[in-house]
């Protein structure tokens, strides 16, 4: 009868003694590798939909700064009614978002701050931040969808968000939470923006944004106020149009008609100001 080798014995029971528990832990492991490869495969195919819808309303409307606002100033209410019902179709994602950030900035953003006891745990905010990257997918191709059932171009939407909300509104360009969703070597991350210097740079990311894309719809709506007949266009706007031009050029932190806007923009807006603030 050949013998027991050396240790045979004590190996044979840490394998027995272990089967249940390493058995539980391998299971575990291929469950978060399964679930990290069905995670990332859906976001990819999230990101992927929104890319494909906005391709076609790039196609369809052309790119965002190629977008020219009427000559005359004016925003057409057919115009402001399908903003309107875009907006609409985003207030789900909007409010899972909401959520979301409400989770993650335990209750403190927007001025209001839950007790101690009651704020997320750990777990629970780790399970939100992952889910987080997914509702801005969802956002976003929520809101390309949205134009494009609405016939509306990205340039359209964005020219009218920004000249109602900050520009006649007057609405805070630093409503949100203290952190932001960015980048860092092509990694998703999140930065923190709760000291002062950190929210001027946030602040002037927000406007130089803005300026590289309202000042070239801008431009285009210059050059066909500049082609109309004589007499079709209100030499005032023309005027008003010509100098808010020059300031942004001069300043590429400026807010597009930051000392007022033209009556003629006020006057299309305001019979819809309700509704744009519920919006």
């Amino acid at each position: 009868m050949e013998a027991s080798k050396p240790g045979s014995s004590n190996t044979r029971k840490w394998l027995i003694g272990c089967g249940v528990g390493c058995g539980v832990i391998i299971i575990i492991a291929v469950i978060l590798i399964v679930t990290g490869v069905f995670y990332v495969k859906n976001l990819v195919k999230g990101f992927e939909e929104s890319s494909a819808i906005m391709d076609t309303l790039t196609e369809r409307y052309g790119k965002i700064t190629e977008y020219t606002p009427n000559p005359d100033g004016t925003i057409k209410p057919e115009r402001i009614e399908a903003f309107l019902k875009v907006r609409k179709q985003l207030i789900p994602a909007l409010e899972q978002i909401s959520d979301s950030i409400y989770i993650l900035s335990d209750g403190e953003w927007g001025g209001e701050e839950i007790p101690e006891e009651e704020r997320s745990s750990t777990f629970s905010k780790i399970k939100t931040g992952l889910n987080l990257i997914p509702e801005i997918s969802d956002y976003y191709k929520s809101r390309n969808q949205a134009l494009l059932e609405e016939e509306m171009g990205p340039g359209e939407y964005y020219y009218i968000y920004v000249i109602t909300y900050y520009s006649w509104m007057g609405k805070p360009l630093m409503d949100g939470p203290d952190f932001q969703l960015g980048e860092d070597n092509e990694r998703p991350r999140f930065r923190d923006w709760d000291d002062e210097e950190s929210r001027e740079i946030r602040r002037d990311q927000i406007l130089r944004r803005m300026h590289r894309m309202i000042l070239p719809m801008m431009k285009n709506q210059y050059i066909k106020v500049m082609e109309a007949p004589s007499g079709e266009i209100d030499e005032n706007w023309r005027v008003a149009l010509e100098a808010e031009i020059a300031a942004l050029e001069e300043d590429r932190y400026r807010l597009p008609w930051e000392d007022g806007v033209p009556e003629v923009i006020a006057d299309s807006l305001e019979p819809f100001r309700s509704r744009l603030e519920q919006s």
